[in-house]
């Protein structure tokens, strides 16, 4: 049998800025961009002449477009108008008598404010093997708006909550909102409270004391515990939190299980993730599920130099760090001295993760996006949200938490009042 070694074709896509347009859809329901396929020549295989692509969705006119790699000196295919949503790509590879070499096709999805990578293998009607990688790049002017309300939870000024609350986490559990924050104290020490609400926007507390305390034996989370991401699977709540008995220690992470978000029992009573080197202190902070397999997004490091990583789990108890870490590092200049707290929501096979840049003050948060959850790109017009943003008084602003709920997303974060040396929790949303 004989070998073939084929060199990869490589595509990418690129959606620019919206414009309106009314020739296929009304343009107050959708907004359009156009859409360039640059291939790379050089490096395609030597009996592929020509390159085809189409797009083509339900209730929308067929996109088509070709590039003859003999002739052509600008390597790319141009589609203009081409509307948010689902749309079936098929791209073709054909030689010199016409015959199509090489195919391949898949659904993408065209999403509002995101930049991620899909691949795309062409199979040869032949032998071997070939592939595309296309990476896809949309922008929309819609923007996140601050609450008019906020701040939606103060502390109750009690022994739990001195200084006030933040940390937020939370979810949508059938029509109730739920929400578990973190009360700071004398001294450093904190709190684990909840919160409930039928819209997400009024909150009301369950109680002024915390639901979870401290470990009053000595162990490793004795002194300070910290809210975390929280899951629902099989009825039952699992909170990942943080903790530590030692500020300059390890900041390990923990796990507690209650059946209803109130009353919580710590499992086995010792972390189920800790950290060593640039991790040595990590905290938790989202946790999805993709295609079986458990993911943990998590900050990790010291003082402000802070950096992204994360660790999978099958099983939701066992986890093991992703042996590339970090995923996400400071890279420009809004990120000052690192990136931290990521929050991240799973949709449409995307995954998007919301950040937050480590700066003295004038913190803000970007957008990443990754379809493996090991390999990200960042959105180019980072910072989407700034400090200045808030309608509070807000100093700094911090750990965001990102919710898709109906037909609005939602980012929960923590303001710092400098003035009143107060924390608070806040909302920003913006609708589709």
């Amino acid at each position: 049998m004989k070998s073939y070694i084929l060199c990869s074709i490589v595509i990418f896509i690129l959606f620019s800025s919206c414009h309106e347009n009314s020739s296929i859809i009304n343009s107050e329901e959708k907004q359009a961009g156009s859409l360039s396929l640059k291939i790379d020549k050089a490096n395609a295989p030597s009996n592929v002449v020509k390159v085809t692509a189409s797009l083509t969705r339900d209730d929308y006119g067929n996109i088509t477009g070709e590039m003859n790699l003999l002739e052509e000196t600008s390597a790319d295919i141009l589609f203009e108008d081409v509307y948010a949503g689902k749309w079936h790509l098929l791209v073709e590879a054909l030689n010199e008598n016409g015959t199509v070499v090489y195919k391949g096709e898949t659904d993408v999805t065209v999403l509002e404010g995101i930049t991620t990578e899909v691949n795309l293998v062409l199979s040869p009607t032949g032998e071997g093997t070939g592939s595309i990688y296309i990476y896809v790049t949309w922008r929309t002017e819609s923007e996140w708006t601050d609450y008019v309300n906020n701040p939606i939870i103060v502390k109750d000024n009690t022994i739990y909550d001195k200084f006030g609350v933040g940390v937020s986490f939370a979810l949508k559990d059938d029509i109730v909102y739920k929400m578990w924050y973190t009360g700071l104290s004398y001294s450093g020490i904190t709190y684990v409270y909840y919160a409930y609400s039928e819209n997400g926007l009024s909150w009301t507390k369950h109680s002024e004391t915390p639901v979870l305390f401290p470990d009053s034996t000595g162990s490793w989370d004795s002194y300070h515990i910290s809210s975390g991401p929280v899951i629902k699977e099989n009825g039952i709540y699992k909170m990942y939190y943080s903790g530590w008995n030692d500020q300059y220690g390890e900041w390990p992470v923990g796990l507690a299980n209650s059946g209803d978000g109130i009353n919580w029992t710590r499992y086995n009573r010792n972390p189920i993730l800790t950290g060593e080197g640039w991790d040595v202190q990590i905290r938790a902070q989202s946790i999805i599920k993709k295609d079986g397999l458990y993911y943990m997004f998590f900050t990790g490091g010291t003082g402000n130099n802070c950096r992204i990583g994360v660790a999978t789990s099958s099983d939701g108890y066992n986890w093991e760090k992703y042996s590339a870490n970090p995923i996400l590092i400071n890279e420009e200049p809004w990120e000052g001295n690192g990136v931290a707290f990521p929050s991240v929501i799973y949709e449409n096979s995307l995954i998007v993760m919301v950040y937050q840049g480590i700066l003295d003050t004038n913190t803000s948060f970007g957008y990443a996006y990754s379809t493996d959850g090991f390999h990200w790109t960042k959105n180019n017009n980072n910072p989407f949200f700034k400090t200045e943003d808030a309608n509070q008084p807000c100093y700094k602003i911090s750990f965001p938490y990102y919710l898709k709920t109906n037909n609005e997303y939602r980012i929960y974060y923590t303001g710092f009042d400098a003035y009143n040396s107060d924390w608070y929790i806040c909302l920003t949303r913006k609708f589709n």
